[in-house]
């Protein structure tokens, strides 16, 4: 990466010129297109890398009159966002980008109406960058709890092909399908949460039906044993859960979720169809095969799955071709290596690509199906379980009840 500098006209044909992190002019071009502007000229670096200072400090417009960039301000912490709100925000990110105004006023008009506290933050941090001509993926890197590492990289890829509107509208379907995956699951969540309630209230009469109540023990039990052991572990289960999903936990989560059948399936394939689709528009935007594999090698939501192509991209460096890079990494099924390898020989990569896209999307909609249905079985047999529970308790503390007050009764 070098600092381009620019010279650009905006929407009211002022000229406006600064300097822009980019692997390449044309880079800088497609990026100055995407903010909004029509680039005139762009200037290599210095060849000693280093940008004159007075390009740094901001943009200069038309009237001579310099406005100066606004830094960058440090990251703060962040809560997690739930897919819901990430698809809302996402949905409305590209369809603003779709309508033809810049990313800045794109992000200028979604930030102060965005409810997450977070995404509206970050979106007015975002809109102070590519006011300035910087890259929004910057500030999302700076937020590992609110964005994810591959969906950083996917904006990033966007930002450097010139699809940002296409790969948000990705993200934003990604979210929502993960909002589909668990609809439809919060009436099991509630039967399952109902059976262990019904347990902890219950309990501790049942070795008391007969001959008398006895209340005072029942009260006992309930409130100074059951409930608090029903809330202690429901608490320790969410700060499982909450642990689970911090960003240093991301390597240990992501390989337990490979191991897990159905699961491991979906999160497979969802990470290598990402790659794929990410792989195929950076070819077809123009940039060669070490480029785009480095672009999207880290758009695979599964870190186990990306670990494995940043080592395929260091064996890409020693001049090996792209379709056994696919074979390397061991990921990829045959059908797709023999797609690829004739892509390369007869020059028709972009369109191999695509029906290797094609191929793992089916695979996605396949073990998506799987998943839920596996899914929606684990909570109706934790729902039996707990019903069947329940009753062998109240059929064994009745009859035993009943016997003993036989054996009373007989003395």
């Amino acid at each position: 990466m070098a600092f381009y500098r620019y010279e650009a006209v905006d929407h009211t044909g002022k000229i406006v010129m600064g300097t822009m992190d980019a692997p390449n002019d044309a880079a800088v071009t497609a990026r100055l297109a995407q903010m909004g502007y029509r680039p005139q000229r762009v200037i290599p670096p210095h060849p000693n890398g280093v940008v004159p200072a007075s390009n740094k400090i901001g943009n200069k417009t038309g009237s001579g009159a310099a406005v100066p960039q606004l830094p960058v301000p440090a990251a703060q912490s962040t809560g997690f966002a739930n897919p819901k709100d990430m698809a809302l925000f996402f949905r409305q990110f590209a369809t603003l980008t779709r309508s033809g105004i810049t990313l800045f006023q794109a992000l200028e008009s979604l930030g102060p109406r965005t409810q997450n506290p977070d995404l509206s933050r970050t979106a007015r941090e975002m809109a102070d960058t590519a006011r300035s001509g910087g890259r929004i993926s910057d500030i999302m890197q700076r937020y590992p709890k609110l964005y994810a590492p591959h969906v950083v990289a996917s904006v990033r890829g966007g930002e450097q092909g010139g699809f940002l509107e296409i790969v948000l509208d990705e993200i934003a379907l990604e979210s929502e399908q993960e909002v589909a995956f668990y609809k439809g699951m919060s009436l099991a969540k509630w039967g399952v949460a109902q059976g262990i309630a019904a347990i902890a209230i219950a309990q501790p009469v049942f070795p008391h039906l007969f001959p008398e109540p006895h209340y005072d023990v029942y009260f006992k039990l309930l409130i100074f044993r059951n409930i608090p052991i029903a809330v202690a572990l429901y608490l320790l289960m969410r700060l499982f859960f909450h642990w689970l999903r911090q960003p240093a936990q991301t390597q240990l989560r992501d390989t337990w979720m490979l191991k897990i059948p159905a699961f491991g399936d979906l999160a497979r394939q969802r990470s290598l169809a990402a790659f794929v689709r990410m792989l195929r528009k950076l070819f077809a935007a123009g940039l060669g095969p070490i480029t785009a594999w480095e672009g999207a090698m880290n758009v695979a939501p599964n870190s186990v799955i990306r670990r494995k192509l940043v080592e395929a991209y260091d064996i890409m460096q020693h001049n090996v071709p792209l379709h056994e890079a696919f074979v390397q990494t061991g990921l990829f099924a045959n059908e797709a290596e023999q797609l690829l390898a004739t892509g390369m020989i007869s020059g028709a990569m972009v369109d191999m690509l695509d029906r290797v896209a094609d191929y793992y999307q089916a695979n996605v909609d396949r073990a998506f199906d799987n998943s839920r249905y596996v899914l929606k079985r684990i909570a109706g047999v934790s729902l039996i379980v707990l019903s069947g529970f329940m009753l062998i308790m109240l059929f064994k503390n009745y009859f035993a009840s009943i016997f003993n007050f036989a054996d009373k009764f007989a003395e």
